[in-house]
């Protein structure tokens, strides 16, 4: 089967910084093997492009253009379609930029931290934990992926997340890396502050391409020979290095949590304003410590007890199956990018007898006694004679995946619809009420309101009705103990 294709869009520079491309990039390793992977950006150095070619099949170099400006909001118009997944991961991809993805039919992920705006997206991902659902004003089908059990780590650090930790022997090393650009040169202003602590130290500076202060760090560091300079490592390379050092200096960033899936001693400078919701998690969570803690733990002669308790918290939030989770974020995501709406033909009739005698459809339904073919035929054939009724298959690539029906009278729709046991749990259940609407609005004028029943105990369809914007009204007379959903179209 051809891949779904996964555009990735998001800047930086040694200016803005790389945190967004660089986390972006975790998250296309983790689906390259499933997925397409390619990369949209602005004006890319050189030397970007070709860290961004390791791991995307493709990258689309964009003009530069400021968010400001009218085309900004449409920069990506000729790159998406209904087949595409985008995911954006930048402060300037907002409401209206959200909006002109969705327009063009693209399934929409977004990965943020800051949560200042709404949000029209499929799915958006914060890594950062203490957020709660209420901090995001979202569209009702939006869904959340929150906290660390979300965390965008490349493959070799959700691997060391599953192996034993143990304090390494020899000489005490420390890791200090402040992200691939740190324009501010923060990497200097706490090198000279390690070096004061102790010359036993071993400290391991980690820069990366974007980094434009290393002829000035390279200068300083002839004078300190404890210190060593690496630059442009990758995710196998960092990995090991890490693994070599119990003690690691860090930004609030997603190298933060790379170096607390391998497991240590961890503590955080906040280097940026968009930091302050990791930096807070990780603090109060255990996960790292305040950088001003550094000298006392240092000289603590309990710095290996002080070791094996915080490696053990971290890998209770950092299990090693984020990478996981994320797939099945978006499998589910790739399911639903290929959903599309067909009327339902008379050769369709024992697919939805089959359909109709699922054990769980039944359950579910209000008269759970199996049927009949002979019924069903009955039924299937009054159904497509009655112009006052119309019946969808919902396919998935093709596959038939669901069927919805609309009983019309006046200016009201009742709705009724399932999903095959081929493809639930995958959260295509509002996906259907949603398109299944925008077909009954094209196919007739003057609906005025769509509604629902269901039964209470039906959770999945409960919250699918839900996602899919509809609100719950009076009980139905005839069907007292169901909830009944409103939708208004009017």
């Amino acid at each position: 089967m051809r891949k779904r294709r996964v555009i990735f869009r998001a800047d930086g520079n040694s200016q803005i910084g790389l945190g967004h491309v660089v986390r972006s990039l975790a998250l296309a390793d983790l689906l390259r093997g499933e997925f397409e992977c390619v990369f949209a950006i602005q004006a890319p150095a050189k030397e970007l492009q070709q860290q961004i070619r390791q791991v995307c099949e493709g990258v689309i170099v964009l003009p530069p253009c400021a968010a400001a400006e009218e085309r900004y909001l449409h920069e990506l118009d000729a790159y998406i379609s209904k087949e595409e997944i985008v995911v954006l991961d930048g402060y300037h991809f907002g409401t209206a930029y959200q909006q002109g993805v969705k327009n063009k039919g693209a399934t929409l992920v977004c990965i943020d931290d800051i949560h200042a705006y709404r949000f029209v997206a499929d799915v958006v991902i914060n890594q950062a934990g203490g957020v709660s659902e209420t901090a995001y004003n979202h569209a009702s089908y939006t869904r959340l992926c929150l906290g660390p059990a979300y965390a965008l780590l490349r493959p070799p650090f959700l691997e060391a997340a599953n192996v034993a930790r143990d304090i390494p022997d020899g000489r005490m090393r420390v890791l200090l890396s402040l992200g691939g650009a740190d324009p501010q040169n923060v990497t200097l202003q706490l090198a000279g502050e390690l070096s004061s602590l102790s010359e036993a130290l071993q400290v391991e500076v980690v820069v990366g391409e974007a980094y434009r202060h290393q002829v000035v760090l390279q200068g300083w560091l002839q004078h300190h020979k404890n210190f060593t300079l690496h630059r442009n490592l990758d995710a196998r390379q960092m990995c090991e290095l890490m693994r070599g050092c119990a003690v690691a200096v860090t930004a609030a960033s997603g190298v933060a949590y790379e170096y607390a899936a391998i497991g240590g001693l961890l503590f955080i400078r906040q280097t940026a304003d968009n930091q302050q919701a990791l930096y807070r998690f990780l603090t109060s969570s255990g996960l790292a410590r305040r950088y001003e803690e550094l000298p006392e733990v240092l000289s603590s002669t309990s710095l290996p007890a002080m070791f094996r308790e915080q490696a053990a918290g971290q890998r209770r939030q950092l299990d090693g199956q984020s990478g996981e989770r994320l797939r099945r974020v978006f499998r589910g995501l790739s399911v639903a990018a290929g959903l599309r709406l067909r009327k339902a033909t008379l050769d369709d009739r024992i697919l939805l007898f089959e359909w109709a005698n699922d054990p769980q459809v039944r359950q579910n339904s209000f008269n759970p006694d199996p049927i009949t073919l002979e019924r069903h035929t009955q039924w299937f054939h009054e159904l497509m004679a009655d112009g006052k009724t119309l019946l969808y298959i919902a396919e998935v690539d093709g596959n038939p995946a669901a069927q919805i029906r609309f009983s019309t009278s006046g200016g009201k729709a009742s709705i009724s619809y399932m999903i095959s046991a081929a493809f639930r749990g995958l959260g295509l259940g509002h996906l259907v009420l949603l398109r299944g609407v925008e077909k009954l609005k094209e196919s007739l004028a003057g609906i005025e309101q769509v509604e629902g029943l269901v039964q209470q105990e039906n959770y999945a369809s409960v919250r699918s009705f839900e996602k899919a914007g509809f609100r719950r009204g009076a009980p139905d007379p005839g069907h007292p103990g169901a909830l009944r959903f409103v939708l208004p179209l009017a």
